[in-house]
């Protein structure tokens, strides 16, 4: 065996050894979802069991988002030992964006997920059969007419379910359930004004509503279903969540990039767009997925609180509740903080830029930092231009060094006015017979 091979075992058992929780909450996940899957092929049923994967995702999340972040390097610090902490920073930031990146496609598989497979499915099972039909004696197959009595059984034992369904609330604007004693034309023609409740029935998401009673539906040409009618709780079309996770999507699918490039080491800031620290970048991140997380949320808060008339009016809200998901909760934030909503935090905090220069040349690979907080450094490029970023408002004292050596080539103050100002100071460097200033 060689000893790259041994240096390998070696390094998967340390990483075994440190994760050795984390692998074992993995395991006992994967076992309860091949345990849910038997169960659902028993029943008859099919699909990928949801939960186990929502678990998996939540086991990861905090695996990653929750192992200590790195220190910046301290004054004194070799070059090797600042390049070998930014490796493991960037190397947490790749895995921070990989899971962003990860739950964000996971997230638009869910919102099509209602479209592939349905939510709620009722099952009629007679005689062993569990396909809905029964085998008559001639070999002849007949369909199971629904049992509208369990099926109300079924839905009463979860205090929120997915089915068609109408309101009995006699306030509510949309899918108002038809008066039994009334005829038909009354309804039909109800139902086509909108001032006065549209009359109808849909799939719905009720929360902790009570179901009164389900009908049968019977089409010969269409087939059967059962409709129930729900009292109090809350009952929300189930388009409007699904609209509603699409716009968040699409707001989190917008925001990665950006901040995955406002994190680069390569970025240079701006006063609109400051350069993210490794802590406020995870912050963000988790920020933006919570922010997908609550779009249906917020839907569900917009149409009790702007009870929209009309179909129209309901996907314009829908979509809007879900892509302004990251606004909102950033005005809720603001109000609680007691802060004027649009102002956001006041950031204490600007940019130093310049070109550093000597003897009239770019000066390549030099480092600058400030010399009180040396953590807060840069390395001149090509051009030998630096970037400080996140650094506080106030009076500073800037040092400049060759890469390598520990001399310093010059000393300068610069001040930061206001918060995310980005202050222009160009150093040029003499050398001279005496020595370095």
């Amino acid at each position: 065996m060689s000893a790259d091979t041994g240096d390998s075992f070696t390094e998967i058992k340390e990483w075994i050894k440190v994760n050795v929780l984390w692998i074992a909450a993995h395991v006992i996940n994967l076992l309860f979802g091949i345990i849910i899957y038997i169960f659902k092929i028993l029943d008859g049923e099919s699909g990928i069991p949801i939960l186990p994967v929502v678990i998996s995702m939540c086991i990861v999340f905090v695996h990653i988002f929750t192992y200590p972040i790195e220190a910046l390097p301290i004054e004194g610090s070799t070059q090797d030992e600042r390049k070998r902490i930014e490796d493991i920073r960037s190397r947490q930031r790749n895995k921070w964006m990989i899971f962003a990146y990860s739950f964000m496609l996971i997230s638009l598989l869910l919102t099509f997920y209602p479209f592939i497979n349905p939510l709620f499915s009722f099952v009629e099972t007679t005689s062993g059969q569990s396909d809905g039909t029964i085998q008559q004696e001639s070999t002849e197959q007949k369909p199971v007419k629904p049992d509208a009595g369990r099926y109300l059984k079924t839905l009463r034992e979860r205090p929120i379910a997915v089915f068609i369904g109408c309101s009995l609330d006699p306030e509510s604007k949309t899918l108002l359930c038809p008066k039994s004693d009334a005829k038909p034309e009354d309804n039909a023609q109800k139902a086509q004004n909108p001032g006065g409740g549209t009359i109808g029935s849909a799939w719905v998401i009720n929360i902790g509503g009570h179901i009164e009673h389900c009908t049968k539906d019977n089409d010969k040409d269409f087939g059967k279903s059962v409709t129930c009618q729900v009292k109090d709780g809350l009952l929300i079309p189930l388009y409007f969540i699904i609209l509603a996770l699409m716009g968040g999507s699409i707001s989190l699918t917008r925001r990665l990039p950006e901040l995955q490039k406002q994190a680069g080491s390569e970025y240079i800031a701006t006063e609109q767009q400051p350069k993210l620290s490794q802590y406020e970048f995870r912050e963000y991140l988790i920020f933006q997925m919570v922010q997908y997380i609550s779009a249906p949320l917020l839907a569900i808060l917009a149409y009790y609180l702007i009870e929209p008339g009309n179909i129209t009016n309901s996907v314009v809200l829908a979509f809007t509740a879900g892509f302004a998901s990251e606004t909102i909760l950033l005005m809720v934030r603001s109000i609680a903080n007691k802060i004027t909503p649009g102002s956001g935090e006041v950031l204490q905090y600007g940019s130093i830029a310049g070109v550093i220069t000597i003897q009239g040349a770019a000066a390549k690979k030099a480092e600058v930092f400030l010399t009180e907080l040396p953590q807060l450094h840069s390395i001149t490029d090509e051009q030998g231009f630096y970037v400080l970023s996140n650094v506080p408002v106030g009076e500073h004292s800037i040092s400049v060094k060759s890469s390598g050596t520990e001399a310093i080539l010059k000393k300068d103050t610069v001040k930061i006015d206001r918060a995310q100002a980005i202050v222009k100071k160009n150093m040029a460097i003499i050398t001279q017979d005496e020595g370095q200033k």
